[in-house]
């Protein structure tokens, strides 16, 4: 079955929001609730080698709703998930915000 672009654009927001909200809909970090900065983290690190494993593109977010929403995920918004990936902290959290 082969989706016209709308469809699938449709059909990847649905999922998207599907798993956002399964974790919460709000960033865990700095509150953030604009859906369009919102993104899936991988509480202890491997989301790439997980996109890599599940053929990535939309494969992980697919893996994660059949999976029924596991643990070991959290919504962050994309500020909050860059820096986690840069400093393995973000600035938000009040006992770093001192070593920036």
């Amino acid at each position: 079955m082969t989706l016209t672009n709308n469809k699938a654009s449709q059909w990847y927001h649905t999922l998207r929001k599907d798993c956002i909200l399964a974790y919460g809909g709000i960033c865990a970090c700095c509150g953030e609730s604009e859906f369009g900065f919102l993104t899936i983290d991988h509480i202890n690190g491997g989301g790439r080698r997980h996109r890599k494993n599940t053929g990535g593109g939309s494969n992980y977010l697919r893996e994660i709703r059949k999976l029924g929403f596991p643990r070991g995920f959290r919504v962050l918004c994309y500020n909050c998930n860059n820096a986690y990936n840069s400093f393995g902290y973000c600035p938000h959290q009040k006992e770093h915000k001192n070593e920036i």
